[in-house]
């Protein structure tokens, strides 16, 4: 029997570090795109200018939960709410898809002063 000893983390000991690493930058980023959206409101913006804001911030890293979760930080909006959001057709992630008018009446209760 070979006994191989190691002085150097396995490799997955490593991604597993590096992902550690990349949440807590993920949520940096999360919180100030979330601080955008706000003071982006402030200034009068609606839900669909929002969201091509938070696309445009977040580039590759914009997905489902991205969306959710900078809304969700941002205005408090309720999971079930944002879940039906996610459908708005501008995002083109597949399925029953809802319209500009239909997203922003969705957010609206959320995004009056």
């Amino acid at each position: 029997m070979r006994t191989v000893t190691r002085s150097e983390p396995r490799p997955h000991t490593a991604i597993v570090l590096g992902a550690e690493r990349k949440a807590r930058y993920d949520m940096d980023d999360l919180e100030k795109t979330a601080a955008e959206l706000r003071a982006a409101h402030a200034e009068g913006r609606g839900a669909v200018e929002l969201a091509l804001l938070s696309r445009d911030r977040m580039g590759s890293a914009f997905g489902v939960i991205s969306f959710i979760a900078a809304f969700r930080m941002a205005f408090d909006v309720p999971l079930p709410v944002l879940q039906r959001a996610q459908a708005w057709e501008r995002f083109g992630w597949g399925g029953v898809q809802i319209s500009d008018e239909e997203f922003s009446a969705l957010l609206s209760p959320w995004l009056t002063d």
